[in-house]
């Protein structure tokens, strides 16, 4: 953009008229009104409009979708397996709350189940997790990871969503831009590149759980390329209103995981 700008102003300024170099017919024209020099504002209309092409082919970036302060989620997950409940606590940490000297507010997500545990920390205006645990539980083991993004300069192309974590990817998708883009690919810093996952919002479709509907929008994630028609796809419903709670999942086994489906069972907030 800047070397644009630098171009048309130098044509700008060399369109001027020079007094030395000044006819005097031309002079006259300019007099009158029957020739005028050339405008500044066609650079310039110019310029805008390439910088709104651009602010729309850029890449697809998340956005807090007004998530309250506090909330509790419950959820019910079944598997071959087994079902389990699946308990959700999400609260707003600010500088009154232990936050670090010079951090921005943040959103820490805990999750916990009979077979896993997570806490993910997002930043509060970008929902873009710099933190995970997660604890995998089962009979004969606990499995601990933590990951802590120190810094990430990872390029992202047009139509690209850039993730952090994958572990913060249910409450990250919340922030998508659903009225803008209806499909993005998913950007992992923690994957190889070899693998490209695509995100398809399909539409809409409502939901009708314990006796209250939720009209939703239906996202698709599956991985791209030939390989992708290999593996099944998973589907995930995220409520069309603020501040668009995962309503359902249908999580397709891929990489080692267990296929699951999981549906909401309640929800409640406090909080701005």
């Amino acid at each position: 953009m800047k070397s644009l700008r630098y171009i048309f102003q130098g044509q700008s300024s060399r369109a001027e008229p020079s007094p030395a170099g000044s006819s005097p017919a031309r002079s006259r024209l300019l007099e009158t009104g029957r020739l005028r020099p050339p405008s500044a504002a066609l650079p310039l209309a110019f310029l805008l409009c390439i910088s709104i092409t651009t602010a729309l082919s850029a890449q697809i970036t998340l956005a807090n979708p007004s998530i309250p302060d506090r909330e509790s989620i419950t959820y019910v997950r079944s598997s071959e397996q087994s079902t389990e409940m699946v308990y959700v606590e999400m609260r707003l940490i600010g500088p009154s709350e232990g936050n670090r000297p010079g951090r921005k507010p943040y959103y820490e997500y805990r999750m916990r189940s009979d077979s896993k545990e997570m806490i993910v920390k997002l930043t509060a205006d970008t929902l873009e997790t710099f933190y995970s645990e997660v604890w995998e539980k089962n009979t004969n083991s606990t499995i601990h990871r933590s990951t802590e993004i120190v810094e990430q300069n990872k390029p992202v192309a047009d139509g690209e969503l850039l993730l952090c974590d994958g572990n913060g990817l249910d409450v990250g998708l919340r922030g998508f831009p659903w009225d803008k883009h209806d499909e993005a690919i998913l950007v992992f810093l923690n994957s190889s590149d070899k693998f490209q996952f695509k995100m398809k919002v399909e539409g809409r479709e409502t939901l009708r759980i314990n006796d209250i509907s939720y009209p939703c929008y239906k996202v698709q994630l599956a991985l791209g390329g030939f390989i992708g028609s290999l593996f099944p796809k998973s589907y995930f419903w995220y409520a069309v209103d603020s501040p668009h709670i995962l309503v359902r999942a249908e999580a397709a086994g891929m990489m080692g995981d267990d296929s699951y489906e999981m549906e909401l069972v309640s929800y409640s907030s406090t909080g701005s």
